[in-house]
């Protein structure tokens, strides 16, 4: 993995925690909307990030 890849998916990973952390505060709320939008975005880079981490990372790391 080089440094650009590292910086991309540790800067998705802070942007997945921060959309947990908005749908997690607006749901209580009563913003049903942002709740939604937010934990909706954060199920998509979840999903892309695990599915990067399956598929291109290298299976053997020596």
């Amino acid at each position: 993995m080089t440094d650009a890849e590292r910086g991309t998916f540790q800067f998705l990973l802070f942007l997945d925690a921060l959309a947990i952390l908005v749908s997690m505060v607006a749901g209580p709320l009563e913003h049903t909307a942002v709740a939604i939008g937010a934990a909706a975005s954060a199920v998509l880079i979840s999903v892309c990030l695990i599915v990067y981490g399956l598929v291109f990372w290298p299976r053997n790391r020596k």
